[in-house]
C-alpha cells in the first residue's frame, strides 16, 4: 500500500454541477497525486455524482477509493472516509468546494518541519460565488504577515476554529474521534473541538487557502435555515462542554466561546419560516441555560461578537436590569463586574449621515442606538468652549429596529436631528446621559458617506462660507475661514494624503494631485457642475430624458451640465451628438464630480454617488453636491433599508404617483415634505408620441438568488453555469417558445421580444426564440420597447406603469412567489397586483397563455376596470415629467442654499 503524505476525505451527495471543479482543485496540487489519497464517499447520490467518483478512480488507479452506501448523511459519509484514510495528514474537502494549488505542499513541509508540535493546521476560508466577504474570524491571519502561526487558545480562546474543511489534520491525532451520526449540522464543529481538546493548540497558514462556495442559488445544506437547525446547533453546544468537562473537568474558556460562536449566528438570524411561539420560549430557555456555563469574560472579549449581541446576550445572562449596574469609566466604557462589557467608542450610539449649512447652522441628522440599554437617555451635544448644551430630536425611524430570533426588541430604531451654531470658536462634542440622574458620557460621532467626514482621517475640514469645520478626534471646531487657515488646513490635508498607508504610493500621488486640481478649478471657474447618468454603460432611462430636455428645451444657462457614460458604451455616440458626456472611469469624471453641486440619477448605487469606492476617505471633505434620484421604476413595495435617508441622502426624490409619496414621508425613510416632489416619471414623456406596434413585451424581473455575483468595480454581474437548470429558465423559455400561444400570433399577425432584467444579462443567451418572439442580447432599450409594444408580459416588474401610465393592458404571470426567491422588495408592498394591477394575475403556464390569447384577440385593448385603476394612480397624465423634474432642481438650487445657481 503506497505511503500517502495526506488523504482528502470527499463525501459527496448530488454534487454533479461542483465535483469536476472540486476533484479538478485536488489534481492541481503541486504537491503531486502521487502522495495523495482520494476517499470519495458517495452517500447516495441520485444525480450524475456517482459516475464522475468512478471516473476520478480510473483515472487515478491506485490513489483512490470509492465507496457507495445508502443516504445516511454527511456525518456518517466523513466517517467512512475516515476509516477508509490512510495518509499522514487528513483533511475533509466538501464536494462543492476547492484548495488552492500550493496548499497541500504547504500543509506537508510545515508538519514536516516539526509542526511546532500542534497536531492541526488551518488554512485561510476564502468565499465565492454567491458571496466574496471576508470571514469573521480571518484576523487570525493577518496577525503573521503570510507567515505561519501558533494560536496558543488557553491564552486566546477566542480565536477559535469553527470549520473542518480549512484543516489538515494528523491522522494519529483523530484516533477514534469520529462525527456525531445523528447531527446534520455543526457536526464539523464538534469534531475539530474534539480534537483540538488533545493540545488546546494549532496553526494557521495564510497560505493555506480552502475556497468555500457560498452557492448564489442558497441551496447548500448550510445555507437552508430552519428552527431544527437552530435546536441541533445548540445540541451541539451541550456536547461541547460535555467533551471538555470529560476530558479537563470543566468547561475551558475556548469551548465556551465555540459555542457562543454559534450562538452568535442565531441571535438576529433568518428562518425559511417564522418561529412559533414555543419554539421562541424554547430557543431563549436554551440559550440562556448556555450562557449560565459562559464566564462575563469569555462573553465580552470576542471581537467577532458584534456589540449589540453582546448587549443582548448580558441581558439574557444577568436579566433585564443589567444595564442598571453598569458602571461607566473613561467617558465611553461599560464595566460589568469589572469586566469590560461594552463602549460607546461603536457607530451605532452616534451615526451622522448628513451634516449640512442650513442658514446660520450647522444642521445634523444622524441614527442611535441607546435605546438598546433600556434606561431613559439624553442625546446631546456640548460646545466646551460655552459650556452652552443643544439637545437632539428624536424621532422614530423603525427601519433600524432590530429584533431577535425570538421576537423579542433588542433596541428601537431612533433618528436624531440637532442644529448647531455655524460661527467660529465652538468645540462641540457629542454626548449622552444614561438613567436617571446618571452622568455625561462621550460619544464618538461616525460619518456615513454623505457626511463629509471620515472616521479614519486627522486632518479633514469643510468650509461653510465664512466658518471652517474640521473634525478633530471626537469633535467638531470651529473657525474662522481666512485665506491662511484654508491654506494651512490644505496643506495638512495634503501631507495627510500623501501618508495614508490604506493605500499604494500611486494612489496617495493620484489623490493629492486630484486634490489640488480641484482647487485649482475652484478659483478659475466659477459656473456650478451639474452630472446626470443612469447606469454606466447604458443610456435611456429617466436621467438622460430629463437631461435631453436640459440641453436642448429648458433654456437654462447657470450651470455647466454633463452626462455620464463610459465611452464602450454603444449609447454614447448618441449622447454625445448633442452633449457633453464624460466617462465615469476617468480621472477627468472624478474631478468634475467632486466640483458637482448637483448630481441627477435614476440610479442609487455606490458607484452613482460615490465614484471614488474605498478612496473616498481621501476626498469626502470637498464633496458638496445635492443628489435628486429620479429612480428606475416606480416604487410599489418596501425599500427603506437601501433608500431611506441614512442609506442614501436624497435631496430629492423624484415620484410618479401619490402612492409612493405617502410611502416616503413615513418615518421609516425619513424625507420631509419638500424632499419627495411628485413629477412623474420621465421616461414616460417619451410615450406620447407613441403609435404602438403588432408586439408582445416579454419582460420578467429578477431573482436574487438566481443572480450571478457582481463583478468588482462595477455593476455587471458574472455568468451562472446553472441558470438553465432553474424554475425561471424554464417557465420563460417554455413560455416564449409555447406552441399554442405562438399560433395564436400567428393568427392575430402579433410578434414578441423578449429581454432579460439588467441583472441577468449576462444569461440573455441563455434563451431559445424563434420565428415570431425573438430575445433580446441584454436588457431592453426600454423606452423604445414600452413605447412601442401593444401588451407587456411581465410577472412582479415595475416596467408595469409605465404601461398603466400609457393605458395599455399588462398581464402578471406569477408562477412563483418572487419574495421566496429572493428580491429587492420583501413581502410588505404598497401594491396589490390583483386589487390594483393594469391587467389580470395569471398563476400558471397555462393561466399566462390563456390571458396573452385574449388579448391578442381583442386586438389588445385595455378593459375599462384597468383604465380607471391607472387613472387613480398616477398624478400627471401630460407627458411633461421632464420639465416638472428639471424645474424642481432649478429651484432646490435657488433657495435651498442661497447658491444663485437658478441664474
Amino acid at each position: 500500500m503506497p505511503n500517502f503524505d495526506i488523504s482528502v476525505v470527499i463525501p459527496v451527495y448530488n454534487a454533479e454541477e461542483y465535483l469536476g471543479e472540486t476533484l479538478a482543485s485536488v489534481e492541481a496540487q503541486t504537491l503531486g497525486m502521487d502522495r495523495i489519497q482520494v476517499v470519495l464517499v458517495d452517500d447516495g447520490s441520485t444525480d450524475g455524482s456517482a459516475d464522475i467518483c468512478r471516473a476520478f478512480a480510473e483515472k487515478h488507479p491506485g490513489h483512490v477509493v470509492f465507496v457507495q452506501q445508502e443516504n445516511a448523511g454527511v456525518s456518517r459519509a466523513r466517517n467512512v472516509g475516515l476509516d477508509n484514510a490512510t495518509g499522514r495528514i487528513v483533511t475533509c474537502l466538501d464536494s462543492d468546494d476547492a484548495w488552492t494549488a500550493d496548499s497541500f505542499a504547504h500543509a506537508v513541509a510545515f508538519f514536516d518541519e516539526g509542526g511546532h508540535g500542534v497536531d492541526v493546521l488551518c488554512g485561510k476560508l476564502e468565499l465565492f460565488e454567491g458571496q466574496s466577504s471576508d470571514h469573521p474570524l480571518d484576523y487570525r491571519f493577518t496577525r503573521s504577515d503570510d507567515k505561519d502561526a501558533l494560536v496558543y487558545l488557553g491564552m486566546q480562546p477566542a480565536d477559535i476554529q469553527s470549520t473542518i474543511g480549512n484543516c489538515f489534520f494528523l491522522r494519529e491525532a483523530i484516533g477514534d474521534t469520529r462525527f456525531d451520526e445523528d447531527l446534520s449540522t455543526s457536526e464539523d464543529t464538534l469534531f475539530v473541538a474534539k480534537v483540538l481538546l488533545g493540545k488546546c493548540c494549532y496553526g494557521v497558514a495564510p497560505l493555506c487557502r480552502y475556497r468555500y462556495r457560498k452557492r448564489s442559488d442558497g441551496s447548500s445544506l448550510s445555507q437552508v435555515i430552519t428552527f431544527q437547525k437552530h435546536h441541533q446547533n445548540l445540541e451541539v453546544c451541550r456536547r461541547l462542554f460535555a467533551a471538555s468537562r470529560e476530558a479537563y473537568g470543566e468547561i475551558l474558556p475556548f469551548i465556551q466561546a465555540t459555542a457562543l460562536y454559534i450562538v452568535n449566528w442565531q441571535i438576529f438570524g433568518a428562518t425559511a419560516e417564522p418561529l412559533t411561539e414555543e419554539e421562541r420560549a424554547l430557543w431563549r430557555a436554551e440559550v440562556e441555560e448556555l450562557l449560565a456555563d459562559i464566564s462575563l469574560d469569555v462573553l465580552a472579549k470576542p471581537s467577532w461578537l458584534a456589540r449589540e449581541k453582546k448587549l443582548v446576550l448580558y441581558r439574557m445572562k444577568y436579566g433585564e436590569d443589567v444595564f442598571s449596574r453598569m458602571a461607566w469609566v473613561e467617558k465611553d466604557r461599560g464595566l460589568l463586574e469589572g469586566v469590560r462589557a461594552t463602549s460607546l467608542n461603536a457607530k451605532a450610539p452616534c451615526y451622522i449621515y448628513d451634516l449640512e449649512q442650513r442658514g446660520d447652522v450647522l444642521h445634523l441628522e444622524g441614527t442611535t442606538d441607546l435605546s438598546v440599554f433600556r434606561e431613559p437617555f439624553q442625546l446631546f451635544v456640548l460646545d466646551e468652549k460655552s459650556g452652552r448644551r443643544y439637545d437632539a430630536c428624536l424621532f422614530d425611524y423603525p427601519t433600524a429596529t432590530h429584533e431577535t430570533i425570538a421576537g423579542e426588541v433588542v433596541f428601537e430604531g431612533l433618528r436624531f436631528t440637532v442644529d448647531l451654531p455655524l460661527k467660529p470658536g465652538c468645540a462641540f462634542s457629542f454626548c449622552t446621559q444614561i438613567g436617571e440622574g446618571g452622568r455625561t458620557l462621550a460619544l464618538t460621532p461616525h460619518y456615513g458617506h454623505f457626511a463629509l467626514f471620515s472616521q479614519s482621517m486627522k486632518h479633514d475640514y469643510h468650509r461653510f462660507g465664512d466658518v471652517m469645520v474640521k473634525h478633530i478626534g471626537k469633535q467638531l471646531r470651529t473657525y474662522r475661514a481666512t485665506v491662511r487657515m484654508a491654506v494651512v488646513s490644505e496643506l495638512r490635508r495634503l501631507k495627510e494624503v500623501a501618508t495614508y498607508d490604506k493605500v499604494d504610493a500611486r494612489t496617495r500621488r493620484a489623490y493629492v494631485g486630484l486634490r489640488l486640481r480641484y482647487h485649482l478649478h475652484r478659483l478659475l471657474f466659477k459656473k456650478p457642475i451639474w452630472i446626470f447618468g443612469d447606469k454606466e454603460w447604458k443610456a435611456g432611462d429617466n436621467a438622460e430624458n430629463v437631461y435631453r430636455y436640459a440641453v436642448r428645451e429648458s433654456g437654462f444657462h447657470g450651470a455647466k451640465m454633463y452626462f455620464a457614460l463610459e465611452k464602450s458604451s454603444v449609447d454614447y455616440p448618441a449622447v454625445a451628438a448633442y452633449g457633453d458626456v464624460v466617462d465615469p472611469s476617468t480621472a477627468r469624471y472624478r474631478l468634475l464630480f467632486l466640483l458637482a453641486s448637483v448630481v441627477v440619477s435614476s440610479r442609487s448605487e455606490e458607484s452613482m454617488v460615490n465614484p471614488f469606492g474605498t478612496n473616498l476617505p481621501l476626498v469626502k471633505d470637498l464633496l458638496n453636491y445635492d443628489f435628486v434620484y429620479l429612480t428606475h421604476g416606480t416604487l410599489f413595495g418596501d425599500l427603506a433599508f437601501m433608500l431611506a435617508k441614512p442609506a442614501k441622502d436624497i435631496r430629492r426624490f423624484c415620484v410618479s404617483t401619490q402612492m409612493e409619496r405617502r410611502a416616503l414621508l413615513t418615518s421609516a425613510y425619513a424625507y420631509g415634505e419638500d424632499e419627495v416632489v411628485l413629477t412623474g416619471m420621465a421616461r414616460y414623456d417619451a410615450y406620447g408620441d407613441a403609435k404602438p406596434r403588432k408586439v408582445v413585451a416579454f419582460l420578467p424581473t429578477w431573482r436574487a438568488h438566481l443572480a450571478g455575483k457582481i463583478i468588482p468595480g462595477t455593476s455587471t454581474r458574472e455568468y451562472v453555469p446553472h441558470f438553465k437548470d432553474t424554475d425561471f429558465w424554464a417557465f420563460y423559455n417554455g413560455l416564449i417558445n409555447d406552441e399554442r400561444l405562438l399560433e395564436a400570433m400567428r393568427r392575430t399577425g402579433y410578434t414578441g421580444e423578449f429581454y432579460v432584467h439588467p441583472a441577468f444579462e449576462k444569461q440573455a443567451a441563455d434563451f431559445s426564440g424563434n420565428e415570431l418572439i425573438s430575445v433580446g442580447d441584454g436588457s431592453a432599450d426600454y423606452e423604445r420597447v414600452l413605447s412601442e409594444s401593444a401588451l407587456l408580459v411581465t410577472d412582479y416588474s415595475g416596467v408595469g406603469f409605465d404601461f398603466g401610465y400609457q393605458r395599455k393592458p399588462v398581464v402578471y404571470s406569477q408562477y412563483d412567489s418572487v419574495f421566496s426567491g429572493g428580491h429587492t422588495y420583501g413581502e410588505d408592498s404598497y401594491f396589490d397586483y390583483d386589487a390594483d394591477g393594469f391587467g389580470p394575475v395569471a398563476r400558471s403556464l397555462d393561466e399566462t397563455v390563456d390571458a396573452i390569447i385574449a388579448y391578442l384577440e381583442a386586438d389588445c385593448a385595455a378593459e375599462p376596470l384597468y383604465r380607471e385603476r391607472a387613472d387613480a394612480m398616477f398624478g400627471f397624465s401630460d407627458y411633461q415629467s421632464c420639465k416638472r423634474i428639471f424645474d424642481a432642481v432649478v429651484a432646490m438650487r435657488s433657495s435651498s442654499r442661497g447658491s444663485g445657481e437658478g441664474a
